[in-house]
This record gives structure tokens, sequence and C-alpha cells, in this order.
């Protein structure tokens, strides 16, 4: 009877076995953490499971509650530990808050959650995990900078009327999730991460603003007086992604005003450092040097962050320290010269300079060819050069026959020869297999690919093809008569054609045509413009001639991966860094970055076409934005130029003359099989990661290329039309 009275007694209570339960985890995560094993027999310090920095809980709240049982030495209080420790001078009175703490309910009717906390006794404690690092070099941190007065003063004179942003403004609100901002001096486009320096606001500094100006000069720590801000207003939980401010856009000193709130700003290396940054209310912190152009930095979107005590015995432990509304001045001076700083990996200017001399290299401009060797300059620089850089690439986009081009094929006798001039990857070889199909292309290599896929090809330019006379029964020629400069050369393809045609033997020719509207009705090269940032990546694959196709091929160049065709009109940047690439006016190309240019590094895998692969080009040339302006140089040994430069076409829109340099952005792949490169990439080698190179094509008015058939005589037209945004002939050898 007594035996069972005893064991009555040890029974615990739900509640009971609930802490006991709680308890043991809070003990297992120290021993599996921080390897510190809890203790049955009393010692001076004590785990306190559930009172941690994960938990929400800050120091201050603790402090009194283990202070009222005896002199607290330290409490200590580890990032991202759902438990901490409070270490007490005497042991007895340890043992006296264990005993009347244990299970107490912190927050109890507060919120957002009542915790319950449960004591342990350990024989050790951890040290604070507090980051010791010295600040970034070059960065300047003033704290109190301004007094209480001229903070509520500055806070008082910031209107955030509705409705008073600008379009831009709204749009970059949004996608700062929301967050309010406005400027003064000139307005931030946070579209392109710069500012329009020929464009200044027209109400300039407020004087207010201009007299906290005059006292960030008077520090002595920043040369160039600002005269552009940014007003930006953080709610809790809101924070800025780590970013490095544009070099090209702004001189060395960025300085911020920290109003309302302190937060903890981040602060990255690309050696992996980082350094975490205590920026408090009224403190105005100066990047200059390294930790402006160098280091990135950023605020982690939270409602609160981790940061040294303020509590004078706890030895400067951590707490968590809730937000509150914060506004921050950002002040910079506006950049009139291109930036020559001493970190040109991070450096837009510089990587715009090495994309500018890359693409000169490789795509020299050029004028409208007077004489037969000045033609054979021009498609040799312009064209056979140019694919023999972007081969590969290009046959990567290569995959669905356009409808009407496999029809003409379905609709030949079984057993007919065809001749494919230009037959790029050949993916019209295998079209009717009941055919007798051979393909020749100038690329070496798309004639590689070809028979890499069972197809009989071999390499010959379009001027000079190596077939007997009258030995086809039917040609096809796609994309390749609009890469010849003069009109003697595109007959003198058309005459190769001829001559190896059978009598009666028909022959299909498709070329990029000048109107890209008609009947009303836009080609899918100008109805793409709406829609260019979904399909970017497949709409650099296509070709012109292919638009009736591009919509149902859309999804098979994602599947295909054609990642490394890049699009300057419809990146986005970011912080992008963002990544946007363009051809200015003055024919400069700038890139982000994240993506910048350089020297192609592609090995002669493509012997490119003044015929042949032109057949698959001509839709890139709707893909990729550039400037409207064309330039000239030399294009051969001691060769004058002529009076009419070749413009380069703007992407998306009308053409406005037949002849015309078209790009190509291509962004190279990273060799990856070295290991993984230094973060802190030279200009160099960031330099080989994109390029842009340039093609020439001649665009046919209405009726042009009936006539350029009939000119070389034999032969008779059987139908003519267009077919999305090109005009296609079919001619009979008579």
């Amino acid at each position: 009877m007594a035996s069972a009275e005893s064991q009555e007694k040890k029974k615990l209570s739900k509640a009971e076995k609930k802490a006991a339960r709680k308890q043991a985890k809070s003990q297992h995560l120290l021993l599996k953490h921080d390897g510190i094993a809890t203790s049955e027999t009393p010692t001076k310090f004590l785990l306190i499971g559930n009172g941690g920095l994960l938990n929400g809980i800050q120091q201050e709240l603790l402090a009194p509650l283990f202070k009222h049982y005896g002199q607290v030495e330290e409490i200590v209080m580890l990032p991202g530990k759902p438990y901490s420790f409070v270490c007490y001078r005497e042991i007895d009175r340890a043992i006296k808050a264990h005993d009347n703490l244990q299970g107490y309910v912190l927050r109890d009717g507060l919120g957002p959650t009542n915790i319950r906390m449960y004591l342990s006794y350990v024989t050790q404690v951890p040290k604070n995990s507090i980051n010791c690092e010295n600040l970034p070099a070059g960065l300047i941190l003033i704290e109190d900078f301004i007094d209480q007065s001229l903070e509520r003063e500055l806070l008082e004179s910031i209107t955030w009327e509705d409705g008073s942003a600008t379009c831009e403004s709204q749009s970059a609100q949004q996608s700062l999730k929301h967050r309010r901002v406005k400027h003064h001096g000139y307005e931030f486009l946070y579209s392109t991460n710069n500012i329009d320096k020929d464009n200044p606001m027209p109400d300039g500094m407020p004087a207010l603003f201009g007299q906290v100006i005059d006292d960030i000069m008077a520090t002595g720590h920043v040369q160039c007086r600002p005269d552009q801000l940014t007003i930006n207003q953080y709610q809790p939980g809101q924070g800025i992604p780590p970013h490095i401010d544009t070099h090209s856009a702004f001189e060395d000193a960025i300085i911020a005003l920290s109003l309302g709130s302190q937060v903890l700003m981040e602060f990255s290396h690309p050696d992996g450092r980082h350094i975490p940054v205590l920026l408090p209310p009224r403190s105005l912190v100066i990047m200059t040097g390294e930790a402006r152009y160098l280091w990135s930095h950023g605020i982690t979107p939270r409602k609160g962050d981790i940061v040294p005590s303020a509590t004078t015995d706890t030895k400067g432990g951590l707490t968590l320290m809730p937000r509150s509304v914060r506004t921050s001045l950002t002040f910079r001076a506006i950049r009139r010269e291109p930036c020559k700083c001493d970190y040109p990996s991070r450096c837009d200017s510089q990587q715009n300079q090495t994309i500018v001399k890359a693409t000169q290299e490789h795509n020299p401009s050029a004028s409208l060819p007077t004489s037969e060797q000045e033609a054979a300059v021009l498609e040799q620089t312009h064209v056979h050069q140019v694919y023999d850089r972007i081969a590969e690439h290009f046959s990567d986009t290569r995959h669905k026959p356009w409808p009407r081009v496999a029809e003409f094929l379905n609709k030949l006798a079984p057993g007919s020869v065809v001749m494919d001039v230009g037959c790029g990857n050949g993916k019209y070889l295998g079209v009717n297999r009941s055919l007798y199909t051979i393909g020749c292309d100038r690329s070496q290599h798309l004639v590689d690919i070809c028979r890499q896929r069972q197809f009989q090809a071999f390499t010959s330019d379009a001027l000079e093809l190596p077939v007997r006379s009258a030995s086809v029964d039917a040609c096809i020629c796609i994309a390749v008569i609009h890469h010849f400069s003069t009109q003697a050369r595109r007959e003198k393809a058309v005459q190769e054609i001829v001559r190896i045609l059978n009598s009666g033997g028909q022959a299909l020719i498709y070329v990029w045509a000048v109107e890209q509207e008609r009947n009303k009705k836009k080609s899918n090269y100008l109805k793409d413009s709406k829609t260019s940032d979904k399909v970017q990546i497949a709409n650099n694959g296509a070709t012109d001639c292919e638009q009736e196709a591009v919509d149902t091929n859309l999804e098979t160049e994602r599947r295909n991966g054609n990642a490394c065709l890049q699009n300057p009109e419809t990146d986005s940047s970011i912080s992008n860094q963002n990544s946007k690439a363009t051809v200015n006016e003055s024919h400069s190309i700038t890139a982000s970055p994240s993506n910048v240019g350089c020297s192609d590094t592609s090995q002669d895998c493509c012997k490119s076409k003044g015929t042949a692969d032109g057949k698959d080009v001509p839709d890139i040339e709707r893909r990729n934005e550039v400037g409207e302006k064309g330039v000239r140089v030399p294009q051969g040994n001691n060769l004058q130029t002529t009076d009419t430069t070749l413009p380069v076409h703007k992407n998306r829109t009308q053409f406005v003359q037949p002849d015309l340099l078209v790009p190509w952005h291509l962004k190279i792949k990273k060799d990856t099989g070295q290991g993984s490169p230094s973060k802190d990439l030279t200009a160099q080698n960031e330099a080989a990661q994109s390029v842009v190179y340039h093609r020439y094509y001649h665009v046919f008015k209405e009726g042009e290329l009936e006539k350029l058939c009939l000119c070389v005589g034999d032969t008779e037209v059987v139908s003519s039309y267009y077919d999305q945004g090109n005009w296609c002939v079919v001619f009979k050898k008579k």
C-alpha cells in the first residue's frame, strides 16, 4: 500500500511533463550546437531555454527579472539561438533564481505570443558573439551628427503628398516594395540605377538640406559638394538589397544621415568578409574609397536588429532592438567625367571602356562599298567574321523549320535532288526524307553540326558553288542573299542557283523585308516589342524569316536554354546590378558590372556567310537595341571610305534605309573548369563575359526580289509572297 502511494506521488502532471520535455529539448540543442552539457549539480550559470534572440527576447527584458534574485555578472545572448545564459556571482543566488523562475511566462498577455522559460544549470558559458572587426576601409561613422531638434525639423519638412511623385518615381516605389522615396537636385532613376545629368529638377535643393550639406562639408571628409539628395522612408520590416552606388553616376563620397530609428547596415567585401555596422539615429555615415567603390552595402528586411546591449551591468552583451520608422537622407555629388577609381572590377565606367574597345575591334563600322574589293572586305568583316564567332550559339537557336519552306519541300516529287544553299545547322535537310537533300554553308563549324546530325553537307561560298550545272531539281536559299552588299553580288548569288538547277527546276528564296507592317498588320518583329521582357531569350534565338513560328517556338527556345544571348533592351538591372547593355547614340557600348562585354572567346566556330548561314540570321536584328547613328572606319588596307555610312539599326523599329548593321549580343559562358575564380574579378576577367557583334544586311523592298530573280535570265517567277516580315519568291528555270 505504501509502495502504491509512493508511485502515485512520483507521477508528473501534464504541465510538468511538458516542462520536462521542453527542458530536455533546450539541453539537447545546447549540447548539439555549442558543445555545452547541463549539470544536475547547481552552478552559478543558468541556461534560459526559450529565452534567446531567436525567440524575440530582449536582454532588457531578462536583466531586471534575474537581477531581482542577486548580482548578475553577465547575460549572454547568441545570434540565432533560442536560449541565453545568466551568470551570477554566487551559486546560491543562481539556485534561488532557478527555483523561482522555472516555467516563468515572459510577455504574459503582451504578445505576440507568451513564452515560458525553462532553466537548467551549466558548467560553462560561451562568449558573447560580438563582431569586433574594424569598419571597412574608407567608412566614416559620426554619431549624433545632428541634435534632436534639427532631426525633428528635417522630418517635419518632408512632405509625402499622394500623387506628388512622377510616373518614374511611382514605378520605382513599386519596385522597392512601396517604400516612400523623394528626390531633390536630380531624380535617381531606379530603372537604370543612374541619373539624367542634363535634367536637374526645377526646385533645386531646399535650404534646410543645404544647411546640412554645409555641415557635411565642414567635416573635411567630403571633397565634392553633394548636389543630389534621395530621401527614403523605411517601415519596420523593409530593407534594401546589397548594392554599390553606380560609379559613373556619383563622385567618391556616398553620405547617409539616419533619422528616427537605428538600423544595422551590412557591408560585404568580394573576398567574403562581412561587417555589420549599427547606424544610430542622427548618425552620419560617409562611404569613401574602398567602402564606396568595392564594398556592397544593404539592409536586411526585418523588424529588429541584434545589437550590443546598452544595459550597464551586462558587459556589452547582445540584445534585440526593434526597428521603428526610419528616414534616410542620402547625399551624393553628380559625376561629370568617367570614373577612374582603383577598383575596375566594380566600375561600370572602366568596364564600358573595355566593352567599347572589344566591340570596335570586332565591329569596325563601315560604309557602303564602292568597289568589289570594298564589298568583299565589308562582308568578311560584318558577315563572315561575325558568324565565325557566334555560330555555336546561333545554331543552338535554330530548331523548327519555317512552315512555308517546309511546304515547298514537301510538294517536291520523291527522289528529287535538292540543294540548300546556306543550310546553317541543317534544319531543312531532314524535312522530307523522300528527297535527296544536300546542304552547303560557308561555316565549317555549322557544316560539322550538319554531319553530326547525319546530314550531307559541305563547305562552300554561295558566289561559287562547286556543283555541276543543271544537276539539281530544286534549291532553297533562306536568309542568305540579303548579306551581299552590292547589287552585282546579289545577282551573282542568284545566277549560281539558276546555273545548278535542271531545266524546269524550282528555287525558293527568302530575304528580309523593309516593310515590317503590311495591310495594317505588324510583323512579329514589331509585335514582339510589347513582350520583349517575357521572351528575351527566345527572341534572341529566332530569325526574321522565322517570325511566323516565333510564338509557337518560344517554349522550345526556353527549353534549349539559349541563355548565352543577351538582349540589352530587356535586361533589367539590376542592382541590379542589373545588367543592361546598350549601344548609345555615339556608338559606344555600355554595360553594368554584371554584364560586361569583351573580345570574343569562341574559336573559329563558323566561317560564316556572305551566303550560307545568313539563312537563319535575320530575326536577330529585331532582338537587340542599338543606337541610330553609324560611324565609319577604313574597311581594308589603304581603302577610302565613302560619305554614306552604314547605320546601326534600332531594335523593333521600322527600317529607314535598306543597308544597315544589325547587332548580335553574345554573352560568353564563364569557364568553370579551372576552379572557382576570385570574387574580386579584374576588369580583364569580367570583360570576357559578353560582346556585341554587328552584321551587314540589305533589306528588300516590295518587288525588288522578283526583279533580281528575273534580271539574271532563264527564269520565270512562279509565285511571290510576304511572310511575316520577309519577301519570298519561287522561280523556275526555263
